[in-house]
């Protein structure tokens, strides 16, 4: 599509979008309960992608846009293990009342969707608990990965202890250091964000484990908001956090302790200091997520003031 038709088509979804959020919020339980209203700034952003080339609307009906439409975009580091082309799905966004409909619209989603990957194409989405809308993926060959726990809350210095408390454990802090950090990651054993890479169908036992060493190893090096916990006894890491920070806003994208010191509190101490940092740079409200089987992150997460969001269904689907 030449420049001019992205332009185009990023001004005809920034208005749909706009235009479905107004809907959406009509909308009665147990629907308006399973999503949540659109953004202007997310909308913004998706218009953007899709009028810079990175991102495609599916149209539930092109001829009537305001029936509903999600987005697709290139996963990268995805395609880099798979071998293939990988594609993540936002959305979708739906104003349709009847089960039975949304259940349509998210099938003509999922069969536009699979039109874009080639042999051994992967799909991924985590879309909203909705059961209308996970039945009509699962009809096209989707399979459920996991089930996905969302926290958001302000940042508040006053949930900060008045002084540390690491040196009681023998513990300090230190900032990633480029020409150390595969030796640090391979000291912190296996990693992984919100597991529903690591249960997922369709996967290669390890693609998890490979995808989010390259994931944190990039935001790393792009000098992502960052704390190492280091045993100074043993003389090692025994924890991490790496936050993406965008202007006052930030999402937690890892918070993990090595298996062999959890439960000593260490994470809820790797928590101050990730979030005392994001606040020194000015960050005020935090976001995160983790799969529903964890339940230490989620009470962590709920002790440090953070409130539950709606849930979100993590689906996969493969060319085979």
């Amino acid at each position: 599509m030449s420049e001019t038709g992205l332009q185009a088509a990023a001004r005809v979804l920034a208005a749909t979008l706009t235009l479905l959020a107004r809907e959406t919020q009509r909308l009665s339980p147990p629907f308006s309960l399973w999503s949540e209203p659109l953004e202007a700034e997310q909308i913004k952003q998706t218009a953007l992608k899709v009028a810079a080339g990175e991102a495609a609307v599916l149209w539930v009906d092109e001829a009537h846009p305001a029936r509903g439409l999600a987005v697709v975009g290139v996963m990268p580091l995805e395609s880099s293990i798979l071998g293939a082309g990988s594609l993540r799905i936002y959305g979708p966004w739906l104003v349709e009342p009847e089960a039975n409909d949304r259940r349509h619209c998210a099938r003509t989603i999922a069969t536009k969707a699979k039109k874009l990957v080639g042999t051994n194409g992967f799909l991924s989405i985590k879309t909203w608990q909705d059961p209308a809308i996970i039945m009509g993926f699962m009809d096209e060959g989707f399979q459920i990965a996991e089930i996905i726990s969302r926290f958001v809350g302000p940042l508040d210095a006053k949930i900060l202890p008045d002084f540390p408390f690491l040196y009681h454990f023998g513990l300090a802090l230190k900032t990633p250091e480029v020409g150390r950090l595969e030796k640090w990651l391979d000291e912190l054993g296996e990693l992984f964000y919100d597991g529903h890479h690591r249960h997922g169908p369709y996967l290669a036992e390890d693609f998890s484990s490979r995808l989010w060493r390259e994931v944190l190893l990039r935001d790393l090096k792009k000098g992502f908001p960052s704390v190492f916990l280091w045993d100074e006894r043993q003389g090692r890491p025994v924890g991490m956090a790496i936050a993406d920070q965008d202007q006052s806003s930030a999402d937690l994208i890892i918070l993990h302790i090595t298996e062999d010191r959890r439960g000593e509190g260490l994470g809820r101490l790797l928590a101050f200091e990730i979030i005392r940092l994001l606040i020194e740079k000015g960050v005020t409200s935090l976001k995160t997520e983790t799969a529903s089987w964890n339940l230490p992150a989620i009470s962590l997460y709920s002790g440090l003031g953070l409130k539950p969001k709606s849930p979100l269904v993590a689906l996969h689907w493969k060319n085979q």
